[in-house]
């Protein structure tokens, strides 16, 4: 049976493989770190050439240690791990191993994957649970222990929980945290490392069940199976917040931490789309990691995204604004006509209030009890759920004059306030006792703008879990693979048809008469389209006409495409011309389907049609997938403001496209041979739509 976690972090006797008496050597810096922080448990450090460190009698091996032993902390390389985990497995009562020592999976040298794998079998056997290889291990402030030397890292209780893929970058977010005017602690600390056991997705889940932990950070640099990710993401949001910083999002990015812990990164966009789907929040800096976890645990969650800034300087308010608008979370409180009046009668003449609306700058006029009854005016309005509070006190009012008269206003209302005092000496007593009394402070109107951005996106977090659909077979993808790659576009659009997908009357004409008899049918402008095996791309080789009209156009054209497709793709095989009637004019959008190494069948929504890879207007989401999932994917680009309507334009039929999307993803679930499939372009129109183009290639694999 294996450990719980729970256990390891609560570990009463810690064992300390490659002690030593230089205190250059990690072992050293362990057993000194684990008495300096004052270790409720017994320490065993173990190096078989001393008999005595830091005051501690010293042990040859874990095996001659009588008392119990619940956690070994390894500091030996390769084979030298191997043999301590072996001996653990011997013991019986080891609960967890930290491998501390690098230079395992991560170089990618054979006999140094193979000793990670070792650990990793031994561990399987034997329920003992390992952190790492390559790892600074774990941390619980309540019982003082940490297994590994991160400087200026202090031990102080809170709510939070780590889950961090970087040692030296999960210790610099504790003491990122730790640095604050009133130090933000934690509850637990995880660094996964190389993960040959303990997971980073495993480590979020159990904090997801740990009363104490408040809000979940997790520092990422990928995931192995992101489909796991998700469900248990789903699961711990459905309970917690999680604040993810991923890394990787270029190109530059993704190759340094390939290298670095040998995970892929995998395509960050669909990341994106993943995270959303299971209710984690992103962000992309340190800074905003901290700031988002501070509001969290400090602040009440808003009752909804209205924001009023109350500024004592106009720079910070518009520095403060330009966040909110450009946030795409949160909006500026839209205040009634009495409040506006209100705080002008009470606010200096100078003042600039509601101008616009949700924006109250004093203009460093105001006294420090008149900024104590604007806030109030200002909490007290209905149309406000939080407050951005930006101060620079000139040198004739006290920045705790000034905090002190809010605060107790604060206090009254319970509504999420953040303020900014500029970073200098005259304020850091005043920025303490804010956050002494639960109002967080932050370096710049910016920040805190973030901030209560990340606590809104928390507070409002929707989890969609994924469920795996069954894979089945179909006709036209067996027979298509049986002979190449690809479907034709007939096939594509049969096949889409056979699922409850509305697609275009469509006939293949092999000669020419056969595409003037289906022309004539389609009463109307028609286009042609070239068919051939070994064409994908029609319109680079002449392989489409357009609004082509009457018998005589149609044939002419259809022999003049056969002739221009066969000079341009000598010994194409070319079976005709699909006859289509041409579509409405309409907003044209893209969706995709792509199968992500981590992630799985994904799909892609965006607009642009052509011009997709210039715009790169796209957004993405793991199948399967249901219709509120749909709408968030159309929602988040900007092609969103085309399809709602604009300049005269009537709304397009949203509800349709986004039942479109839901169709494709059951498509890619259940389908696991499709590779790639484009419905490019996609026309949407005041009702319904139409695939002018559709592709599906094949995963022979």
């Amino acid at each position: 049976m294996r450990t719980s976690l729970r256990e390891i972090f609560e570990a009463r006797s810690v064992a300390v493989v490659g002690a030593s008496k230089d205190p250059s050597k990690a072992g050293h810096q362990v057993v000194r770190t684990l008495l300096t922080a004052g270790y409720a448990g017994r320490i065993y450090p173990v190096n078989p050439n001393e008999t005595e460190i830091l005051g501690l009698p010293c042990y040859r091996s874990i095996t001659d240690i009588g008392g119990p032993l619940d956690l070994v902390v390894v500091g030996l390389p390769g084979r030298a791990a191997v043999t301590v985990m072996e001996e653990a497995e011997q013991r019986g009562d080891v609960k967890g191993v930290v491998v501390l020592s690098a230079g395992f999976a991560e170089t990618g040298i054979p006999e140094n994957v193979a000793a990670q794998e070792r650990l990793a079998e031994i561990a399987r056997r034997s329920g003992i649970r390992v952190f790492g290889p390559n790892c600074i291990g774990i941390m619980n402030p309540e019982t003082k222990l940490v297994t590994g030397f991160h400087p200026g890292v202090r031990l102080i209780p809170g709510n939070i929980g780590y889950v961090t893929q970087s040692g030296a970058l999960g210790g610099s977010l504790v003491t990122l945290a730790l640095s604050q005017p009133k130090p933000l602690g934690f509850a637990r600390f995880g660094h996964v490392g190389n993960m040959c056991d303990v997971s980073n997705v495993e480590l979020m889940e159990d904090y997801g069940d740990d009363p104490k932990i408040k809000v979940i950070l997790v520092y990422l640099e990928g995931v192995r199976d992101g489909r796991e990710f998700m469900r248990a993401a789903s699961r711990v949001t459905a309970k917690k917040p999680v604040l993810v910083l991923k890394v990787g999002r270029t190109a530059g990015g993704a190759r340094a931490t390939l290298s670095h812990t040998a995970t892929l990164a995998g395509m960050d966009g669909v990341y994106e789309g993943a995270f959303r789907q299971c209710g984690v929040v992103r962000v992309h800096t340190m800074q905003d990691l901290i700031a988002g976890a501070k509001a969290i645990s400090m602040l009440p969650p808003p009752r909804g995204n209205r924001v009023c800034i109350l500024t004592e300087a106009g720079g910070m308010g518009v520095i403060s604004t330009d966040e909110v608008e450009s946030s795409g979370v949160l909006k500026l409180a839209p205040m009634s006509q009495e409040t506006c009046e209100k705080l002008t009668a009470l606010l200096p003449p100078m003042a600039m209030v509601c101008k616009p609306n949700g924006y109250v700058d004093t203009s460093a006029a105001a006294t420090a009890q008149e900024f104590g009854e604007a806030m109030r005016l200002i909490l007290s309005d209905p149309n406000v759920d939080m407050v951005v509070f930006n101060s620079i006190p000139p040198t004739f009012l006290s920045p705790m004059d000034v905090a002190q008269a809010i605060v107790p206003v604060v206090r009254e209302f319970g509504k999420p306030v953040a303020a900014c005092f500029t970073v200098n000496e005259t304020v850091v007593e005043a920025r303490r006792y804010l956050e002494e009394n639960g109002i967080p402070t932050f370096d710049t109107p910016d920040g805190a703008v973030r901030a209560l951005a990340v606590l809104t996106r928390a507070a409002f977090r929707t989890s969609h879990p994924l469920v795996d659909l069954p894979h089945t077979r179909h006709p036209i993808l067996e027979r298509a693979a049986a002979e190449r790659r690809h479907l034709l576009e007939p096939e594509v659009l049969d096949f889409l048809a056979d699922h409850g997908i509305p697609v275009l009357p469509h006939v293949l004409a092999r000669s020419r008469e056969e595409a003037q008899h289906a022309a004539a049918e389609m009463n109307g402008p028609v286009a042609l389209k070239v068919v051939s095996p070994q064409i994908l791309h029609k319109s680079d080789v002449g392989g489409v006409r357009l609004n082509l009209y009457g018998p005589e156009t149609v044939g002419h054209e259809y022999d003049r495409l056969v002739n221009d497709v066969r000079r341009a793709v000598p010994g194409a095989d070319v079976h005709g011309a699909l006859v289509v009637p041409m579509a409405l004019p309409g907003p044209e959008c893209i969706i995709g389907v792509v199968r992500d190494p981590q992630f799985g069948p994904t799909v892609m929504f965006g607009t642009g049609g052509v011009l997709v890879e210039v715009f790169q207007d796209v957004s993405f989401r793991v199948a399967p997938f249901d219709k509120a999932v749909a709408l968030d994917m159309i929602k988040e680009t900007r092609g969103y403001l085309v399809l709602q309507g604009i300049r005269g334009e009537q709304p397009k039929d949203i509800a349709s496209l986004a039942e479109l999307l839901v169709q494709v993803s059951r498509l890619a679930a259940q389908y696991p041979q499709i590779r790639e499939m484009d419905l490019n372009p996609v026309r949407v129109y005041e009702r319904g739509y139409s695939i002018l183009d559709a592709r599906i290639v094949l995963d022979l694999g």
